[in-house]
C-alpha cells in the first residue's frame, strides 16, 4: 500500500462507515473506515492484490492505462492525484 496520513488528520472527525469492502486489487484507491480506529480516513493505494479485512473502503480505482505509475511508488517518497 501506498498511504497518505494526511487525510486522516483532516477526516478524524468524520463517521467513515464500512461500505464496498470487496476484496482488494492493485490501482484500488481506498478510504479507511471507523474500524480501523486511529487510521480511519488514511488514503491508500493498492500495490497489490489482497484480502479486504473490512476496515478499507474502496472508494475508486487508477484507470489502466495509467496503471504502470503504479510501478514508480516508493516508500518515503510523496504522491498524488493530478486532475
Amino acid at each position: 500500500m501506498a498511504r497518505s496520513t494526511m487525510s486522516r488528520v483532516t477526516y478524524k472527525d468524520e463517521d467513515i462507515q464500512p461500505e464496498n469492502t470487496r476484496d482488494l486489487k492493485r490501482g484500488d484507491v481506498i478510504v479507511v473506515n471507523n474500524e480501523y480506529g486511529r487510521y480511519k480516513g488514511e488514503l491508500h493505494i493498492v500495490l497489490k492484490d489482497m484480502p479486504n479485512d473490512g476496515r478499507k473502503n474502496v472508494v475508486g480505482s487508477i484507470p489502466a492505462n495509467e496503471a504502470m505509475l503504479l510501478d514508480y511508488i516508493v516508500p518515503w517518497k510523496p504522491f498524488a492525484f493530478i486532475k
